[in-house]
C-alpha cells in the first residue's frame, strides 16, 4: 500500500478517536453535574442528554475498532505486540466503565423510569421510586474513578500509538 493511502486510513482512525471523544464528552460533562444534582426533572434532563450522545459515541468506539484493525492489517502491525497491547487496553477500557459509570447511572434512569441509552423500552419505575431512592442513587454517583480511568487509558494508548514500545 502507498503511504499517502495508508495516511489517509490513519486520519480517518485520529477523525473516529475525535467523534467518539466529543461524543463521550457529553456523558463525562452530565456525570460531573449529576453528583450534585438532586432536582428530580433536571437529573432526568441531563441522563437525557447524556443518552442522546450514546449513539454517536458507540459509532465512533466501532469506527475506532474497525479502522484500527484496517491499519493494522495493511500496515502489517498484526504481529506487533503494542498493537495487540492497544485493543486489549480498549476492551478492558469498556469493560471498567459498565460498573464505574453505567451501572450507577442507569440506577438513577430505572428510579426515574427513563430508558437505557441505546435501548427504546422503558423500564418500569422502581417499586417506590421517591425521592429517598433518587437521593441515594444520586450520592452513589462519583465521576471521578471512571473520569481518571479514562484519562490514563488514553493516556496509554497515545504512547502506545506514538512510540510504538514494543
Amino acid at each position: 500500500m502507498d503511504a499517502v493511502t495508508y495516511r489517509w486510513i490513519v486520519f480517518v482512525h485520529i477523525f473516529g478517536v475525535f467523534v467518539f471523544l466529543i461524543a463521550h464528552g457529553v456523558s463525562s460533562g452530565v456525570g460531573f453535574r449529576l453528583a450534585k444534582e438532586r432536582n428530580r426533572e433536571r437529573v432526568a434532563g441531563l441522563l437525557d442528554f447524556s443518552a442522546a450522545s450514546s449513539k454517536v459515541m458507540m459509532l465512533g468506539f466501532w469506527w475506532i475498532l474497525i479502522s484500527g484493525f484496517v491499519l493494522g492489517a495493511v500496515g502489517d502491525l498484526l504481529s506487533a505486540r503494542w498493537f495487540w497491547a492497544a485493543i486489549i487496553t480498549l476492551i478492558v477500557l469498556a469493560g471498567l466503565m459498565t460498573p464505574l459509570a453505567a451501572v450507577p447511572y442507569n440506577r438513577v434512569r430505572t428510579i426515574l423510569g427513563l430508558p437505557r441509552p441505546l435501548r427504546r423500552r422503558r423500564p418500569a419505575a422502581a417499586a417506590d421510586g421517591g425521592t429517598g431512592d433518587l437521593n441515594e442513587a444520586l450520592s452513589k454517583i462519583s465521576p471521578y474513578p471512571a473520569a481518571i480511568v479514562g484519562f490514563l487509558g488514553l493516556g496509554f494508548l497515545l504512547y502506545l500509538m506514538l512510540f510504538k514500545p514494543f
